[in-house]
């Protein structure tokens, strides 16, 4: 019996242990939205796969699905945005956005604009040179997210964090005078979501 394989671009989210050397991934793809998919063998030390799947990475990956569930057969590397994992503050930034991605969005759904999105917030995470900025960038990252997901009434004070490009040092000096705001829309929209 042969398997259609799924080809697509993959934000890593999150990872965990099954079996003897198998691990679980949880992935946000461009084409096939949120997806769990078991890698075999990834957890051994001579597997290929382990180095694309590090959690924040960037890769396209190859997708098969079967009787029980999605398995994910190959991943080449795309970015691993290193300064994430190097930078204890942008780590957890980072940690909190894929925990609140895995939270809100329900099942497999196509959303290539917010796949898309995240991919620029985390590369504008990553490239963040002046440490006091990082908060803004936190607070930028939710508030495009819920957002994207519909959970956000956009008002015309905030049209700012919406312009195109989003992610950028101008758009980051927006935030301070509406943090207070931004903050209460934030978790009204997180208690809308039931999630």
């Amino acid at each position: 019996m042969s398997y259609h394989v799924y080809h697509t671009e993959a934000l890593v989210l999150s990872a965990r242990p099954v079996g003897e050397g198998d691990r679980l991934f949880h992935c946000y793809t461009r084409d096939l939205g949120l997806v769990s998919a078991r890698a075999k063998s990834v957890r051994e030390t001579r597997s290929r796969l382990r180095y694309a799947l590090q959690t924040f990475a960037h890769a396209e990956i190859d997708l098969v699905e079967g009787k029980s569930g999605w398995r994910l057969i190959s991943a080449r590397p795309i970015s691993s945005f290193r300064s994430l994992w190097e930078d204890s503050a942008k780590r957890r930034i980072a940690a909190e956005l894929t925990l609140l991605v895995r939270r809100l969005i329900q099942g497999e759904e196509r959303h290539a604009e917010l796949f898309e999105d995240i991919l620029l917030g985390l590369s504008f995470l990553d490239d963040i040179e002046e440490k006091h900025v990082l908060p803004d960038a936190e607070l930028l990252l939710v508030v495009r997210l819920v957002a994207l997901l519909g959970y956000w009434k956009e008002a015309d004070r905030f049209a700012p964090l919406f312009r195109i490009p989003a992610y950028s040092l101008e758009t980051l000096r927006a935030i301070p005078p509406l943090r207070e705001e931004l903050l209460k829309g934030v978790n009204h929209a997180l208690q809308s979501s039931h999630l």
